[in-house]
């Protein structure tokens, strides 16, 4: 099992869930957060623009088989790179060692 987990800007919520339904998942949650950025850097992950950002943003996550979320961040890199916006959908999978198991 995988956790997927994928990061947005707030307004980006329905084109987000529309490409995790497009990879397969049906069943995820989402979470509002507040993004902040304090100094100029890239790092290849947050918004290259602009000092002392403070940005809504979404979590979204699902558990899921390693090939959904494999097809998921296929779909937000394809998305990505079609869109060529400053503030990109990321993602990552994180293994699934072990859970609590209904009774």
């Amino acid at each position: 099992m995988k956790l997927l987990v994928v990061l947005s800007i707030k307004e980006s919520q329905e084109r987000v869930a529309s490409l995790l339904q497009d990879a397969g998942i049906t069943r995820f949650s989402v979470s509002d957060m507040v993004g902040y950025k304090k100094r100029e850097e890239n790092l290849g992950w947050f918004a290259a623009n602009g000092n002392n950002a403070k940005t809504n943003s979404i979590m979204l996550f699902s558990f899921t088989s390693k090939e959904i979320a494999e097809e998921a961040i296929a779909v937000i890199d394809g998305c990505n790179i079609e869109a060529n916006t400053p503030f990109p959908v990321h993602a990552f999978i994180m293994d699934v060692e072990n859970f609590s198991k209904m009774i």
